[in-house]
């Protein structure tokens, strides 16, 4: 047991050696503050269909991107530790003139093919210089993350400074892209077996490894301090997901196979306990990130997933994906691919048109419908955004608007950002529990039964009470799953609701054998 206790400890040693507990992660301001109410109109319903009066949007107003000197960005971008850009960045930091290529932005923004649509873009960047800095941040967006920087950096390190949303997204997408390439290469041991071994191993190169590491994310992501909005969103999150690689890859280190289950269970929970500051700093970052996002109104987007999944993975009791597991109707199909980050970055033309309406390519569903806004709050978890799809929900004669409008009252209730979620101090206190309008819905619309029969036992199975109204609880979110099973017609979906129900008697049946002061 003392072995396993000295491993952890050196582990901790070399997390701590860089820093990695005392640097706070990228802060960003309280966005603004949403209004009660704010288009003053009451709720147009009672009992549990009852609108909720707020938060509503204050409104939406543009973040200034001042000026940026780059200096704070030369020194960070020379950290050790970043792994190569891959060979294939060359083609889109010169990429080879294309033959014919016209001067139509929308064609270009079109292309399917990235490093087409790189040279593309770079054609247009050579003949309209004024369009140069958000041409180049659009190309290092649209990018592989991983060669972002390929694109950035040479302009970066000829300026002094930057200024305005495209300006400074190369700063970000630069130190996004080179944290996008750390932690990713750990040391392996092939043999675990030795215990010396293992110890050697873990004090030499694997120490080494973590405290350059550890270093150069701390370094990478302190710049974006002096960054705002979208810029500072994609180097948070990036660097969120940096410290969360670098704990899940400390995790995996070897142990030796002589350990028996108790010897290991301590190694274990103390490498938790050492890993816990860094993982703690990785989820508030990614967050911080997530936070950015969101403000910009950006409902797609990969990094997005990637973090959600890093975060889910690393944080298994608190899924921030927990409500992608709803059902509702298939959703309609975006028209556009472009991705939404890449068109904020276009400011609007001469006669003050919007990206969309200046270029010559189909708007995606408006943000502000019920589906985007729910969809919004499913990836965020705002309160907000779930208030905002509820009041627009019960504007529409769609049928598929009810189930929207029921799960947004249940969500509305709910906690208020994925780290009031996450950070809760039991299941219980997450708060979604209050299913009336979706109960409400299984009763009155026999196409929507099913959905809504399944919809309430999900909620209501990430809201479980402790100790022995636990037994009783569970078995009722059972007996939902079971209902659902019976309405829905999708096979698939009906298999599902089966496991689940099964899945909630057997909790149901532990939470009833578990004695009091039981963990």
């Amino acid at each position: 047991m003392k072995n396993a206790l000295v491993l952890g400890g050196l582990l901790l040693v070399a997390v701590g050696c860089a820093g990695g507990a005392g640097n706070a992660p990228p802060v960003s301001p309280a966005p603004p503050a949403a209004a009660e109410g704010a288009d003053g109109a009451e709720p147009a319903a009672s009992g549990v269909w009852a609108l909720p009066v707020g938060p509503r949007d204050a409104g939406v107003s543009a973040i200034e991107a001042g000026a940026v000197r780059t200096d704070a960005w030369a020194k960070a971008v020379k950290a050790k530790g970043v792994g190569l850009a891959p060979a294939s960045c060359a083609a889109f930091a010169k990429p080879a003139a294309p033959k014919g290529a016209g001067s139509d932005l929308s064609a270009a923004l079109l292309e399917g093919d990235a490093e087409k649509r790189n040279a593309l873009l770079f054609s247009i960047e050579s003949a309209r210089p004024e369009l140069a800095p958000t041409l180049r941040a659009m190309r290092a967006e649209l990018a592989p993350i991983e060669c972002a920087d390929a694109v950035t950096d040479p302009p970066l390190a000829a300026a002094s400074s930057v200024a305005g949303p495209a300006g400074q997204m190369t700063i970000g997408l630069s130190l996004a892209s080179k944290l996008a390439r750390t932690a990713a290469n750990a040391p392996v041991m092939k043999d675990a077996g030795d215990k010396e071994k293992v110890k050697r191993f873990i004090q030499g190169p694997l120490r080494q490894w973590m405290v350059e590491q550890a270093s150069a994310i701390d370094g990478l992501s302190a710049p974006a301090g002096e960054l705002s909005g979208l810029a500072r969103g994609v180097v948070a999150v990036e660097a969120g997901m940096a410290d969360l690689r670098l704990v899940d890859r400390i995790r995996s280190a070897p142990t030796p196979s002589s350990w028996d289950k108790e010897l290991r269970a301590v190694y274990e929970a103390a490498l938790d306990e050492a890993l816990e500051p860094r993982k703690v700093r990785g989820r508030d970052a990614a967050l911080v990130g997530l936070a950015d996002f969101a403000a910009a109104g950006i409902v797609q987007d990969a990094r997005i997933d990637r973090a959600r999944a890093l975060l889910s993975k690393l944080y298994g009791g608190r899924r921030i994906d927990a409500l992608d597991g709803l059902l509702l109707p298939p959703e309609a199909a975006l028209t556009v691919t472009i991705p939404e980050a890449a068109l904020l970055l276009l400011p609007a033309d001469a006669k003050g048109r919007e990206p969309y309406a200046q270029l010559n390519v189909p708007a995606p569903a408006a943000v502000k419908s019920a589906r985007a806004r729910f969809e919004m709050g499913r990836r965020y978890w705002r309160r907000v955004d779930f208030v905002e799809a509820a009041h627009a929900a019960a504007k529409s004669p769609s049928p598929d608007a009810r189930l929207v409008l029921a799960l947004s009252l249940a969500l509305a209730k709910g906690p208020n950002g994925p780290k009031e979620m996450m950070s809760a101090t039991s299941p219980a206190a997450i708060g979604l529990t209050d299913t009336g309008a979706l109960d409400a819905l299984e009763r009155e619309d026999p196409a929507l039964a099913g959905m809504a029969a399944y919809d309430a036992a999900h909620l209501r199975s990430l809201s479980p009470p402790d100790g022995e109204a636990a037994g009783a609880y569970l078995a009722d979110v059972a007996a939902r799953f079971r209902k659902a099973a019976g309405l829905l017609e999708d096979a698939g979906q009906k298999k599902r609701a089966e496991e689940r129900a099964a899945d909630a008697e057997a909790a149901s049946k532990a939470a009833g054998r578990a004695k009091p002061g039981d963990p």
